[in-house]
C-alpha cells in the first residue's frame, strides 16, 4: 500500500514541478497536451548532456496549488532547522537526521522544478556544505521529503 501512496506523490510532484516551469506563461497549464508539450525536452550542451522526454500527468490548478503550499510548509520547516545545521557543521557535529530534514526542500525543488540528476544535486551540496554528500545519500533525502509532503497532502 505505501508503494502506491509514495509513487502517487512523486507523480504528483513531477506533475507540481511541470506546472511550475509553465506557470510563467499564465496562471497554470491550460490543458494537458500543453503541459506535455512545456516539459518537453530542449537540447543545451551546456546544461544537460541528453535531453530525455518527461512524461508527466496532468494536475490540476487546484491540486498544484495544494503541493505549492505543502512545499511552502516544508521550505519554512527547513529554514527554522538551518541554523542548527550550520552550528552542527562548525562544530564538526554528525547528525544525518538534521543534514536530512534541512536539505528536504532544496532536494525536492532541484530535482523535481529544475530537473536535475541525484549525481548533480549530490556533486554541487557536497561542494556547499564541505561534507561528502552521495547520490545515494540524496535519493534518501528526497523519500523522506515526498514523505513530509505525502503527510501534508494527506491532512
Amino acid at each position: 500500500m505505501s508503494d502506491v501512496i509514495d509513487r502517487d506523490v512523486k507523480v504528483k510532484l513531477a506533475s507540481w514541478g511541470a506546472w511550475t516551469r509553465d506557470i510563467g506563461k499564465g496562471q497554470g497549464c491550460s490543458s494537458p497536451a500543453q503541459m506535455l508539450i512545456n516539459s518537453a525536452p530542449f537540447c543545451d550542451s551546456k546544461v544537460k548532456r541528453y535531453a530525455r522526454y518527461q512524461q508527466v500527468e496532468y494536475i490540476s490548478d487546484e491540486e498544484a496549488l495544494e503541493v505549492e503550499r505543502a512545499m511552502a510548509t516544508l521550505k519554512h520547516y527547513s529554514a527554522r532547522l538551518d541554523v542548527a545545521l550550520g552550528h552542527m557543521l562548525e562544530h564538526e557535529l554528525e547528525d544525518d537526521n538534521l543534514l536530512i530534514c534541512v536539505l528536504m526542500y532544496a532536494v525536492l525543488v532541484r530535482h523535481y522544478r529544475y530537473d536535475e540528476s541525484f549525481s548533480r544535486i549530490a556533486k554541487d551540496l557536497t561542494k556547499a556544505l564541505g561534507k561528502k554528500i552521495t547520490d545515494v545519500k540524496v535519493k534518501a533525502i528526497m523519500e523522506r521529503g515526498a514523505g513530509f509532503i505525502e503527510a501534508l497532502l494527506m491532512a
